[in-house]
């Protein structure tokens, strides 16, 4: 089944990268390795950018830190392509700054999940996101991910957060295809269903009705991550099929990897001459001979550190 796009709450679709914040060696944020990434992305066919996410380490940044990674990024895409910026966070009226700032930089949508640690129950998380919804009027899309937030948030009760926030997607990481399926299948038609690990069944998320994918792989493989959704929507079998296992590949090297994602990110990213920058503690990057491994699963994927001083050349063009 396809969906009308014309008949959903936005017009968001496509590949968006879930964008890294590059932190220098001392954990400054790294200004201009952050637009070089932006503009690589945008080169790299991206359809959109969520700034300040978990890639970008947000949870490690002040809210200061985090208005001037919003700020550069919507200054840096120029309207070229829609901002999301995370503003998630555990208290309801944080939230509410942090989105509302977001807004007034100049945001197209923020993304956020349910508050973390607490593990809050339905009634309390439709109470967060209501309180969100009318304090301030930017479209959010929700950020369901088990196993960072603590809280799952099932079918049932994200209805109700649709009929009344003003919720016109979902990155949807559960993990789960039947209940990627089940979400495209009653809620697809209204808002738009992202798949959150694009790198498992961003392919087939797309063929069933899916909007597009939010992921960080873009930023380690390049176009062919941004490709995928263009051959979900021309229907070609043929090339996205290894393609879709060769994401997957890398997916699995950068979760099952000694370091820890987002930080596994960055090791990839530097290994490549890309503008990843360093990650902030308690992530650290690689070292030794589990960065020497790295790098051997990066060269079996044909993810090739000789092409830095082509990353290099294209960033200076």
């Amino acid at each position: 089944m396809m969906f009308n796009a014309s008949k959903r709450r936005s017009t968001w679709q496509g590949s968006f990268t879930a964008i890294v914040n590059p932190f220098t060696t001392d954990g400054e944020l790294d200004e201009p390795a952050l637009r070089a990434n932006i503009d690589l992305a945008i080169e790299e066919g991206v359809h959109g950018l969520v700034i300040c996410g978990h890639n970008g380490e947000t949870h490690l940044m002040t809210d200061s830190e985090r208005e001037r990674a919003i700020a550069i990024c919507v200054e840096q895409i120029a309207g070229r392509v829609p901002v999301l910026a995370g503003t998630g966070g555990i208290s309801t009226p944080a939230v509410i700054a942090r989105t509302r700032a977001a807004k007034n930089l100049g945001a197209n949508g923020a993304m956020i999940e349910p508050p973390y640690f607490m593990t809050p129950k339905p009634a309390d998380i439709l109470a967060h996101f209501v309180s969100i919804s009318d304090a301030v009027d930017l479209p959010v899309m929700f950020y369901n991910c088990p196993s960072r937030s603590g809280t799952d948030v099932k079918p049932d009760l994200f209805g109700e957060l649709i009929e009344r926030c003003n919720i016109v997607a979902i990155k949807d990481s559960a993990h789960s295809y039947d209940r990627t399926m089940v979400m495209i299948r009653d809620f697809g038609a209204e808002i738009g269903i992202f798949i959150g690990p694009a790198g498992i069944w961003g392919f087939a998320g797309i063929i069933m009705g899916g909007a597009g994918f939010v992921d960080g792989l873009q930023q380690v493989i390049g176009r062919p991550a941004t490709t995928l959704f263009d051959l979900a929507v021309e229907r070609n079998v043929e090339a996205a099929v290894p393609l879709q296992h060769r994401l997957h590949g890398l997916r699995t090297l950068l979760f099952n990897s000694p370091g820890t994602s987002p930080a596994t990110i960055k090791d990839a990213m530097r290994l490549l001459g890309r503008p990843g920058g360093y990650p902030r503690l308690p992530l650290r990057p690689m070292q030794g001979a589990d960065l020497r491994h790295f790098e051997e699963g990066l060269r079996a994927l044909d993810i090739m550190p000789e092409s830095a001083e082509k990353t290099k050349r294209l960033r200076q063009a």
